[in-house]
């Protein structure tokens, strides 16, 4: 895993710099490159080939192609023997997917190369003889890539304080301020940042004469398997046994972070069976929260035969890294188990450089209420359906909790735009227009739009299209993006077994109902779990890590979140309403339902908009 940075076209303000602000990313080694006007920039984290074989920015044995690759291609040692069976004359100078990659797309292009990796990836090729610049990230996004267009100039990296570094003010964009709070990050291409994207998952940039272009490489999977749940469920086993084993290959210590669910449960299960009992690592509460998840975790180590570690967080010490956080995040985020990531991949660092994770399985596998929900009114008349418009009064019912509120808000509407922007809603309309003053989420509607115009989807379901999209969307803009900022901040690379391409493009070949019935959820994922794993460990009941923030807010956190939000010159004041704001926080106090995602989006809000303001 490591950082890039670049630009074609266009003057850097401050190499050394744009370097050091990836450096968390790749402490290892650092390398960078001018090639005509092409300037490209990287920071190593040692994985594979920990020689100099390895380093970065690699050049082909023809010279004719550059790159700077962020990442890990779990099958590139398949993809070596194909180039050897093209040109049975190249010496490899080693062993690293990163040359195995610059190889295959001197024999192959471009194109022709990102339809056959399997991995993670954010990466940029420099083409000397075409004079062209490709940018490209993962099917899922597993790895963020940024750029900025300035007039005929392009800049790149893997984080936005390098985007700044290279001359590029991270100005906030007020208008995105309502898909944010509708869908609690900015989808892809867009970011809260004045004229700075983020390319989404799936797609490729090329760069040529000035003009770049943005296209998806990735295509639906249409194909429909048939087995029966016995035979799909030995398939499945299979082909999870495979992608675990494949994201075993490294050359420092892997290690697993282990929550009290099934999911982390069956990848450290199916290490075992290659072979390798990884140590666990598992972050819980100190005191007082129900939701706290090392006793589970600690069970399930013991029957696996693991070694378990794990670190204990309070209220105290999670306020005092919020700070470090959002400015390791970069971009506002409403996922309040970003906190105690914090410390777990801390503590997971102290040991090992590789962990796996049990992460993309709810996706893949209909493992959210929503889906159920959807199904749920597909057995409703339209005649019903049509008179159910009253049901978004139920959005402002203060006992009604998030996923009810979704639902309820969802039901009555006809457009399937707006119904699945109202079943993944943070906040109401009328509490985005009370804020903002105005609200037009066109951000998130319109990548809800172009991902089911991607997906082709006449024959799916409505829930199975929103599983996909969800893959696409929420997957890889909000949970994979911090994910990875936080690892990386401590340089711990965030394996995603449940995501190998392979994998997943067979799960999602299976029918819905193999996956999510009306009272069933990720129904053949847990048949299969329940040959590794005691059934009180597959069937117990999800727990999430959810961090407490409404109740801190009302008690220990309160004086400290109203200096925050309401103190004079707050730079959140400026971008909401602060009477609305105000109103917002007094329903919290009293409030019977858990509002702590949406108080903690806010929260991040205004530190980020202080973030920024310390930035400039």
């Amino acid at each position: 895993m490591c950082g890039i940075a670049g630009n074609v076209a266009g003057i850097v303000q401050d190499k050394a710099g744009t370097l050091a602000s990836i450096s968390h990313r790749g402490p290892d080694a650092q390398g960078e490159l001018q090639d005509d006007n092409v300037w490209l920039a990287h920071t190593r984290l040692s994985i594979l080939d920990l020689s100099e074989a390895g380093a970065q920015p690699m050049t082909s044995a023809c010279g004719r192609w550059i790159v700077v690759f962020n990442g890990e291609l779990y099958n590139h040692l398949e993809l070596r023997e194909e180039i050897l069976s093209h040109n049975s004359h190249l010496d490899f100078r080693g062993h690293s997917d990163t040359e195995t990659l610059i190889e295959y797309v001197a024999a192959f292009g471009v194109a022709q190369t990102l339809n056959k990796l399997n991995g993670m990836f954010g990466l940029a090729l420099w083409d000397k003889e075409a004079k062209c610049l490709w940018l490209a990230r993962d099917p899922y996004g597993i790895k963020p890539v940024y750029y900025a267009s300035r007039a005929e100039s392009l800049y790149f990296a893997s984080e936005l304080k390098a985007i700044k570094a290279m001359g590029i003010d991270l100005v906030p964009r007020k208008s995105g301020l309502s898909s944010f709070l509708t869908v609690g990050y900015l989808p892809s291409p867009y970011t809260l940042f004045e004229g700075i994207n983020r390319l989404p998952a799936g797609h490729f940039l090329r760069w040529s004469e000035g003009k770049t272009t943005v296209t998806p490489y990735i295509r639906p999977s249409n194909y429909r398997l048939h087995h029966s749940n016995e035979e799909a469920t030995r398939l499945y086993q299979v082909r999870l046994q495979e992608a675990v084993e494949r994201q075993l290959l490294s050359d420092v210590p892997v290690g697993v972070l282990l929550s009290g669910g099934i999911d982390s449960a069956l990848v450290a299960s199916m290490a075992r069976e290659a072979g390798r009992k990884l140590t666990g690592f598992t972050v819980g509460f100190k005191r007082g929260v129900d939701d706290c998840e090392i006793d589970d975790a600690a069970e399930t180590a013991a029957i696996l035969g693991l070694e378990h570690r794990m670190v204990r967080v309070d209220p105290e010490g999670l306020w005092s890294n919020m700070k470090a956080i959002v400015s390791s995040l970069e971009e506002p985020i409403s996922s309040p188990s970003a906190l105690p990531l914090w410390d777990l991949v801390k503590l997971a660092r102290s040991e090992v450089t590789v962990v796996l994770t049990g992460q993309g399985s709810d996706e893949l596998w209909g493992g959210y209420r929503r889906y159920q929900m959807d199904l749920l009114r597909a057995h409703i008349p339209d005649f019903v359906l049509s008179k159910m418009s009253f049901l978004n009064k139920g959005a402002h019912f203060k006992r009604t909790p998030l996923w009810v509120t979704r639902a309820l808000s969802s039901f009555g509407l006809t457009d399937q735009n707006e119904r699945f922007l109202s079943a993944y809603s943070l906040f109401s309309k009328r509490w985005r227009t009370d804020l903002l003053g105005e609200d037009n989420p066109f951000e998130a509607r319109e990548q809800v739009e172009y991902w089911l115009d991607w997906l082709e989807g006449e024959h799916l379901h409505s829930s199975e299209q929103m599983m996909r999209i969800d893959t696409k969307m929420q997957l890889a803009d909000d949970f994979l993006i911090y994910g990875d900022k936080i690892s990386m901040a401590v340089a711990l690379e965030m394996r995603v077994p449940m995501l190998d391409i392979e994998l997943s493009s067979w799960v999602d070949s299976l029918p819905l109902q193999q996956k999510v019935q009306l009272r069933k959820t990720k129904i053949l994922h847990k048949k299969m779990a329940e040959q590794y794993l005691p059934s009180r460990i597959v069937h117990r009941k999800k727990k999430g890590f959810q961090v407490p923030i409404q109740a801190w807010c009302r008690s220990i956190w309160k004086e400290r979140c109203e200096q925050l939000l309401f103190r004079k010159g707050a730079p959140l004041l400026q971008f909401l309403n602060p009477s609305s704001l105000k109103r917002f926080w007094e329903e919290i106090q009293v409030t019977r339902a858990d509002r702590s995602r949406q108080l903690f989006s806010v929260l991040m809000l205004a530190l980020w908009l202080e973030w920024l303001d310390e930035l400039q």
